[in-house]
Parts: structure tokens; sequence; C-alpha cells
């Protein structure tokens, strides 16, 4: 097994970007009547081009829903808005190397 140093130094030495990169993480779509929000969490990490696409095909239909909801009235959306944060690649490598370290363990044990 690889020290958690080390192997976070390998991981950091291939990417030249750590923790610099970006993620979509929020949606927020206004409508014209009230200038109500919704905000829309991108909880399942898509992809960028995978959430936005996601977000503006049912956009309305999630406006509406909310509207419904909210006792507000829906006619129209008038913008959406993403909103982006850094991604926390210490955070994912911890992850990664906490279940390789499980599985590694489990493996020598047999179960």
């Amino acid at each position: 097994m690889v020290s958690y140093g080390m192997a976070k130094a390998r991981a950091m030495a291939n990417r030249a970007d750590w923790n610099e990169r970006t993620e979509i993480t929020k949606a927020v779509i206004t409508w014209v009547d009230d200038e109500y929000d919704l905000e829309i969490e991108n909880e399942y990490r898509m992809d960028d081009a995978e959430f936005t696409d996601w977000v503006e095909k049912n956009a309305e239909s999630l406006a509406k829903a909310d509207a419904e909801e909210n006792g507000t009235t829906f006619e129209e959306i008038d913008r959406i808005a993403f909103k982006e944060d850094y991604i926390d690649d210490d955070a994912l490598f911890d992850e990664a190397y906490e279940a390789a370290c499980e599985f590694e363990w489990e493996s020598m044990t047999g179960r």
C-alpha cells in the first residue's frame, strides 16, 4: 500500500490545476412573474454540460411546479443563472484514498 502522503504527492503531480478547477454547483431559475427564484442544486455531481442541458430542458416544468407549490403565477422564464464553485480536489482525493484502503483491507482479510 502506498502511503497517504506519497499517493497524494503523485496525484497532485499529475494535475497542474489542483484545487483550481470549477464546476457548476447550482442553477437559479428566475421567472417573470414576481421575480421569483428557484434554486436547483447539482446534487448528483453531473458534469457542467450535462447539468446545464438538463436544467435548460426542464426549467419550465420545474418553475411551473415550484410556482404552483408556492402559490405564485408562472408565465415564462426570465433567466437562468449558473453558479460555479471550486472543485475540492483534496476532498475528492481523500474519498478515493479511503475507498482504496477499504478495498485493500477487505481483499487482505477475505471479506
